[in-house]
């Protein structure tokens, strides 16, 4: 069964002896980063920071820092086996006749609207960027930077939506810079 959410994927991780938690307090100003650093430099585990100063979310990190994880992670050891999926997403059967092509279509490579659920929750009202414990990871960084940051976007004329990741740079508040 796949993994359904970062707190499944600390379970996994932990039983299987990837992880480490972290108490001590530590700076998502710098310290935290360079500590990731170091373990990841070492072959070290994931860490599970649960003690950011200043913040009440805990961080993971290097959750898929070594092969060992990516296949907990991804449940498999056979990543051509990832591969050929997102290969075969690709191949069309081309379905005899409109309708059927354009229900195909619609089946197959849309996203669904959901109108409840875990994704809809409101857990703050007006959150901004302060709330999130974003690493800034060098000195002369311009600042915090999200660095893995999945972004989803959609185009305000044709309505393609696209996946992207990106270097996402903290301005302010409620700004920032891919």
């Amino acid at each position: 069964m796949p993994i359904e959410d970062i707190h499944e994927l600390v379970d996994v991780l932990e039983k299987a002896g990837e992880l480490k938690r972290v108490s001590t307090e530590v700076d998502s100003n710098l310290e935290l980063a360079e500590i990731l650093r170091r373990t990841m430099y070492d072959n070290g585990p994931a860490l599970l920071f649960e003690n950011v100063k200043g913040y009440d979310m805990p961080v993971l990190g290097n959750a898929f820092g070594s092969m060992k994880r990516l296949e907990l992670s991804l449940e498999t050891s056979d990543f051509t086996e990832i591969g050929q999926r997102i290969a075969d997403m690709t191949k069309m059967e081309i379905p005899k006749g409109m309708l059927s092509k354009i229900k195909k279509l619609k089946k197959k490579y849309f996203p669904s609207l959901e109108k409840s659920g875990p994704v809809t929750e409101i857990i703050k009202e007006n959150p901004t960027f302060d709330d999130i414990p974003i690493l800034k990871s060098f000195h002369k960084d311009a600042g915090k930077f999200i660095t893995f940051g999945l972004t989803a976007t959609k185009h305000p004329e044709t309505g393609v939506r696209n996946l992207g990741v990106y270097r996402i740079q903290i301005v302010d508040s409620t700004h920032a810079l891919m």
